[in-house]
């Protein structure tokens, strides 16, 4: 390990608390997924087959352990490096503690078809995202009519970050499968709501 970084605090993501810390290793992320896999099947975990196993874009690699009898989950993403480093997120999520996410803390209103919905809150900020058959245009007049209804103003010289007092809400959108777009939305500031 060459660096470490812990997280003091909890996080929702979806009703679920997670706890999270990073690291920094000089392994390859390949070896690091089986280590992994190996270390979750010792320690009593059931590991999915890979077929079951989510995996994210931009080369990073992710891999979950279930402890069914105690209702938590251990997720590692590693996403390679330059150097040969791997960043290492470690997350654990206690899923006997779950309770049904409020929607009245969601930082703006969904546009219709959206779906695959997650939420995710600490202490400074809220994530919203999602996915919405919908394009770049359609996703950025959406919410420019919806977020000017509710006080928020385009910040000078940007086309995706609002402003009201106090607050910020970044939009951030990639193409995803199937003609589908990816939308995360991210607000920073005073939050309203649960």
């Amino acid at each position: 390990m060459l660096e470490q970084v812990d997280a003091s605090e909890v996080l929702d993501a979806n009703g679920v608390p997670v706890v999270l810390r990073a690291v920094v290793v000089k392994d390859s992320a390949q070896d690091l997924v089986q280590r992994f896999a190996d270390a979750f099947r010792a320690g009593g975990l059931h590991v999915p087959p890979g077929s079951e196993q989510p995996q994210l874009a931009s080369g990073a690699a992710m891999l979950t352990g279930v402890d069914m009898y105690r209702g938590l989950t251990y997720t590692v993403i590693l996403q390679p490096q330059e150097g040969g480093v791997t960043l290492v997120y470690l997350g654990e999520a206690n899923h006997a503690l779950a309770r049904e996410p409020s929607l009245a803390g969601d930082v703006a209103t969904l546009p219709p078809g959206a779906h695959g919905v997650m939420r995710v809150s600490d202490e400074s900020s809220r994530t919203l995202s999602f996915q919405v058959p919908m394009s770049e245009a359609e996703v950025r007049t959406f919410y420019a009519q919806a977020l000017g209804r509710d006080g928020w103003r385009l910040a000078d010289g940007e086309t995706s970050v609002y402003t009201r007092p106090g607050e910020e809400l970044r939009i951030i959108q990639a193409p995803a499968e199937k003609g589908l777009r990816s939308v995360v939305l991210v607000h920073r500031g005073r939050l309203r709501g649960p």
